[in-house]
């Protein structure tokens, strides 16, 4: 046989051994990309099953949340927890009973292991270190309601006027920081004290909190608190603007 006659009739053959080899190929990627779907759609599954036991929901409830969350009360309220959300968007009077019923029992079990906590750093901190101040690395809700005044007036009693106060202040170059602390002080209020311009620094804390002539059984009582504070200038707190003082 001629050689040119030979190399037309391997052609064919050539290709058809491509082709097979292809779709092989092609093949074995679908079937890999199907197996990764279903690995990814059993994960996502998983986790949303784990998601609704934690939240005391079923699967379609967190379903529903989600859908509340891609829509309009996302856009309200972006992070709203699911049983808030739910119960916000109740359909019935029953769904709102229950979903509020739920929340109180999440609280109750929330407040319960941070108290516990809290009282568990308490007691490590006054075995520890018993002569020093202790100093809170955050507080939960450090947030202030709004400025007001809470020094006494015709001889009124602060501590009869509120319960407890979040008090801003900068240790460095304060003067009127110094000076509020001192009338605090006087009023005998209790306090939980955010020093902005510590970085973290217990020993400036400290420092600082002996020059105010702080005392130290106030603070080991926890009627006052010391604690790391940061700058705030939604609640305008900054290091130009404080000292600010906020009822908790």
């Amino acid at each position: 046989m001629k050689p040119d006659l030979m190399r037309v009739l391997r052609l064919p053959l050539t290709v058809t051994m491509f082709s097979i080899v292809g779709m092989g190929i092609v093949q074995a990627k679908s079937s890999s990309a199907l197996q990764e779907l279903s690995v990814n759609e059993t994960a996502v599954n998983n986790s949303l099953r784990a998601d609704a036991k934690a939240w005391g929901l079923n699967e379609q409830e967190l379903d529903r949340y989600e859908q509340l969350m891609d829509g309009a009360r996302g856009i309200w309220s972006p992070n709203l927890d699911p049983v808030t959300a739910l119960g916000i968007e109740a359909e019935t009077e029953q769904e709102r009973q229950r979903y509020a019923e739920l929340l109180v029992e999440i609280e109750k079990a929330r407040v319960e292991r941070e108290l516990a906590f809290q009282r568990a750093y308490d007691e490590a901190w006054a075995r520890l270190y018993p002569n020093d101040m202790p100093i809170n690395p955050f507080l939960v809700n450090e947030d202030g309601q709004g400025s007001v005044s809470f020094f006494p007036e015709s001889g009124a009693s602060a501590t009869n006027q509120v319960s407890r106060l979040s008090v801003h202040v900068a240790a460095e170059g304060c003067v009127s920081c110094e000076e509020t602390i001192g009338q605090l002080l006087d009023s005998g209020v209790p306090m939980d004290i955010f020093v902005i311009d510590t970085d973290g620094n217990d020993n400036l804390i400290r420092s600082w909190a002996r020059e105010q002539s702080i005392p130290v059984s106030r603070v080991q009582s926890s009627e006052i608190t010391l604690n790391h504070g940061q700058v705030k200038p939604a609640l305008g707190v900054t290091l130009d603007s404080v000292p600010q003082v906020f009822i908790q």
